[in-house]
């Protein structure tokens, strides 16, 4: 292990080193990567939920990068693909003592996108996770503290959503560490970003802003506050994991009140994971040492962050969503909304 994981910090070290230019990205042509097979295979996988074909979602991305090594997209969908192993290695069968070195990858991937395009403050925000990850397993107190100040940056970049990417990172310290109540503060005030500033943090009665239909507009920086064929449940994935933290906390009645939120989706009945929610209302107030314990296993006893379930919270579709979505043309989504960002920012 040890000796995978200095292999794999010193091929980032190179990789860093030798690969600093900023390659102007030219918007027609990485929207029309997003057709290539692999790249349709990536997101068919992650949307299906299918962790078990991980290693043929590399291997398909990989020899991509064997053609264009400067494929911003084959690039990022394999950050995304390391960091997914590294979330829910849970869920992979048979998993591999090495399955620690997708934090170095993820980091890999992710530092060449970002450089590729340092407009995407969504791949900074991944960027930065992996980096603590991945300065974690290492023991580099170094590679931890560059990151979360990368995560720092991500967050004046774009509030709405790397507020919860950088604060998911801190859902499984102890309630009462700095960085956990930071992180769930950052939960907070994203619905105050996102929504509404007057909240109640004790009575957040925000379900009229939760559930507009904003499946198919251009929201800009918005729509990291509702769901869309890239992530059909972000809300109801939200919801969740940020009542587990408060669940963590002990007010298991206000836990209850952040979990009833996700209710207000409009895509709230075609959930995978509705019966997850509603079995930890049911359980709020036995979750609170539940939730604690580190013995603990399944879905039902820990908190999302820790299930193997995190990433397909938001992500999975259900047979419903297949259907819905059936017709969807997410490639024009992705070109009209500029997802990658490459002309920056649009509010």
């Amino acid at each position: 292990m040890k000796k995978s994981i200095i292999l794999v910090g010193f091929l980032i070290f190179v990789f860093a080193c030798t690969s600093s230019k900023y390659f102007k990205q030219n918007p027609e042509k990485v929207y029309s990567n997003l057709g290539l097979e692999e790249n349709k295979y990536f997101w068919n996988q992650l949307h299906s939920g299918n962790i078990e074909n991980l290693d043929s979602i590399i291997l398909k991305l990989e020899k991509r990068l064997q053609q264009d090594s400067n494929d911003v997209v084959a690039n990022a969908h394999l950050g995304f693909a390391h960091i997914w192993g590294l979330t829910e290695w849970q869920r992979i069968p048979n998993v591999r003592p090495n399955v620690r070195e997708h934090a170095g990858l993820a980091y890999k991937y992710f530092l060449k996108a970002y450089q590729l395009n340092p407009n995407d403050a969504r791949i900074l925000g991944f960027l930065s996770d992996a980096e603590m990850a991945y300065g974690s397993i290492s023991g580099s107190s170094t590679l931890q503290r560059k990151g979360y100040f990368k995560g720092l940056k991500s967050i004046r970049k774009w509030p709405e959503f790397n507020k919860f990417t950088i604060g998911v990172t801190f859902s499984s310290d102890k309630p009462n560490s700095k960085f956990f109540e930071k992180a769930l503060d950052w939960q907070w005030t994203t619905l105050e970003d996102c929504y509404t500033p007057n909240i109640d943090r004790d009575d957040p009665k925000i379900q009229s802003f939760i559930n507009a239909e904003y499946n198919h507009k251009n929201l800009g920086k918005d729509r990291a506050c509702y769901n869309s064929w890239i992530a059909p449940h972000n809300i109801e994935g939200y919801f969740l994991h940020m009542g587990d933290m408060v669940t963590k906390t002990g007010d298991f009645t206000l836990a209850i009140k952040i979990y009833e939120l996700a209710k207000a989706s409009p895509n709230f009945k075609t959930w995978v994971f509705k019966d997850v929610l509603e079995n930890r209302i049911l359980n709020a107030s036995k979750n609170i040492t539940v939730f604690l314990a580190k013995n603990q296993k399944g879905i039902d006893n820990v908190i999302i962050n820790n299930s193997g379930n995190l990433c397909m919270s938001c992500h999975k579709m259900s047979k419903q969503d297949v259907e819905i979505y059936k017709n969807y043309d997410w490639q024009n989504y992705f070109k009209v909304n500029d997802i990658y960002s490459l002309n920056s920012y649009k509010k």
